[in-house]
C-alpha cells in the first residue's frame, strides 16, 4: 500500500523555486566558519569540469545528508537550511554547486542527467565511511538526486525529494525559453545553464524509465498540490516505478506550488529531521505496495 499525506500550507504562496547568487567564501565564513561550526571548502576535477562542494561539521558526526539544489540556483539556494542549527546537530552536511552553477564552472552547464550523475560521483567517493547517510534534492536537483541513487544504488540509506520532475513531459514548458538563445548575450549564465536543463528533460527522463528499479532503499516524495511548474502527477508516477524500495511514501502540500522549500519551510525541515531520524529508527507502518 502506498502511503499519501496531505499537508497544511505554510507561509505564504510562491510560483518559483530558485535562487542563483553565489554562496561567497565571505558570506559563508560569517554563517558558519566564526560560529566555531567545521567547515571544508572542496574543489575537484573531473571529466574536465571543476565542481565546488561544502561539507559542514565534524566527520565524526554519526550521520550525514547530502544535498542537491534546484534549478537555476546554487549552494545560496540551501543556505537556509545548511544554517540550520537542527539540521546541523548530530549531522555532517554535504551539498554541491551542481554543473554551472555557484562556482562549479558558472554558466557552463550540463543538460544530460546521467552526465551530471557522472560528474558528482568523485564527490561521492571522497566523502564514502559507513555512517547512514540520507540524500536530498530539490526541483531539478530531486531529478539529479534520483539519478545519483539509480547509479549508486548501495551509497545511500534513505532519499527524500521535493517537488521533482521524474514522469517524462508532466512539466510546463514557458513559450518565452525559446527565446533564450536568440538573447544570449543579455542573458546570465545560470538562465542559460537552467534552459539547457529544462529543454533537454524529456529525453533524459525517459532514459531514466527502466533505471528506478534499481532504487532499493526508502524513499519520501514531497510535492505541491498546486505546483504549475513540475505537475503533481510527477510523484505519483515515480512511486509506481519504484517497484524494489521497501517503502515509498508521497506527501502532497494543500494550496502550494513549486517553491515550497521556501513557502513551507517548517514543514520541509521537520521531514528532513525526520528522514534523518528513520536512518537509525525505521518507521515500520510505510510501506509502499501492495
Amino acid at each position: 500500500m502506498l502511503r499519501i499525506v496531505v499537508g497544511i500550507p505554510f507561509l505564504f504562496l510562491l510560483s518559483g523555486c530558485f535562487e542563483h547568487r553565489r554562496y561567497s567564501r565571505r558570506e559563508i565564513r560569517k554563517d558558519l566558519i566564526e560560529k566555531g561550526i567545521p567547515v571544508k571548502i572542496v574543489y575537484y576535477d573531473t571529466l574536465g569540469r571543476t565542481i565546488r562542494y561544502l561539507k559542514i561539521g565534524s566527520d565524526t558526526l554519526p550521520r550525514k545528508m547530502v544535498l542537491m539544489h534546484g534549478s537555476p540556483s546554487s549552494l545560496e539556494g540551501l543556505r537556509s537550511y545548511l544554517n540550520d542549527p537542527d539540521l546541523q546537530k548530530s549531522t555532517q552536511l554535504i551539498a554541491p554547486d551542481r554543473p554551472g552553477y555557484g562556482e562549479s564552472d558558472y554558466g557552463w552547464g550540463e543538460k544530460f542527467i546521467g552526465q551530471q550523475s557522472a560528474v558528482l560521483t568523485k564527490m561521492l567517493w571522497q566523502i564514502q565511511d559507513k555512517r547512514p547517510t540520507l540524500l536530498f534534492g530539490t526541483s531539478y536537483g530531486a531529478t539529479v538526486a534520483a539519478r545519483i541513487a539509480m547509479d549508486h544504488p548501495d551509497y545511500f540509506d534513505r532519499l527524500l525529494l521535493v517537488c521533482g520532475s521524474y514522469k517524462p513531459g508532466a512539466e510546463r514548458i514557458y513559450p518565452i525559453s525559446k527565446l533564450v538563445p536568440i538573447f544570449s548575450a543579455w542573458i546570465p549564465g545560470f538562465i542559460h545553464v537552467a534552459d539547457d536543463e529544462k529543454q533537454n528533460h524529456y529525453p533524459h527522463l525517459v532514459s531514466m524509465v527502466p533505471l528506478w528499479k534499481k532504487i532499493h532503499i526508502p524513499v519520501t516524495m514531497v510535492h505541491g498540490l498546486e505546483d504549475r511548474l513540475l505537475y503533481p502527477e510527477n510523484p505519483i508516477w515515480a512511486a509506481r516505478q519504484l517497484t524494489q524500495s521497501p517503502q515509498v511514501e508521497v506527501i502532497y502540500l494543500a494550496n502550494q506550488r513549486h517553491g515550497i522549500m521556501w513557502t513551507a519551510r517548517p514543514r520541509i525541515k521537520s521531514l528532513m529531521i525526520r528522514e534523518l531520524d528513520r536512518l537509525t529508527n525505521p518507521d515500520p507502518m510505510v510501506m509502499s505496495h501492495e
